[in-house]
């Protein structure tokens, strides 16, 4: 069993911002089992910031366009990458990709999770609030299943506010039945 770690960098956070998406392209032999899907909230810039912010896991019924694609194996800290964290299976990105900041595409599907981050930088919170948007292990299910010809999605609530939040995302593939 391979376990993949999609790498998303930091950025400014934003009313309505689509962060990334994940997608399981039609016609591709897995479903992705989502594991985790972590926001980092980045204390290296200084905000002063009194709103929270929500983030919404959604999935999504098309693939993102525009924004950046996920690279593979990527060694650029500010670029999306994919990398395998365990087995010697490299993923293929012919049906799973991703994108960094999709300016389309990426259409919203059912609301799976939300949660609030706080953005700013000097309150403990920031650091110790340990969220997980995929995190559904307390009720027994082991993980969030996306099947082929839909993705997932995080999306910024409507609220604007300040600071950059990054996300790691575990996840591992499973052969389609």
């Amino acid at each position: 069993m391979s376990y993949y770690n999609l790498f998303m960098p930091k950025q400014a956070t934003g009313a309505d911002l689509v962060y990334f998406d994940l997608f399981n392209a039609s016609g591709s032999p897995h479903n992705i089992e989502l594991l985790s899907c972590k926001p980092v909230v980045s204390g290296a810039v200084a905000v002063t910031g009194v709103l929270g912010v929500d983030l919404h896991l959604t999935r999504t019924s098309a693939v993102g366009t525009g924004g950046t694609a996920a690279t593979v194996q990527g060694t650029d800290k500010t670029a999306a990458t994919f990398s395998h964290i365990s087995g010697a299976q490299p993923l293929s990105t012919t049906f799973i990709t991703a994108r960094l900041t999709p300016s389309g595409g990426a259409t919203a599907g059912a609301l799976l999770n939300w949660s609030c981050v706080f953005t700013e930088e000097t309150g403990a919170g920031t650091y110790t609030h340990d969220v997980d948007l995929a995190d559904y292990k307390i009720a027994g299910v082991p993980g969030i299943i996306v099947p082929a010809a839909t993705g997932i999605r995080v999306i910024q609530g409507a609220v604007a506010s300040v600071g950059n939040i990054g996300f790691s995302i575990l996840f591992k593939l499973l052969p389609r039945s």
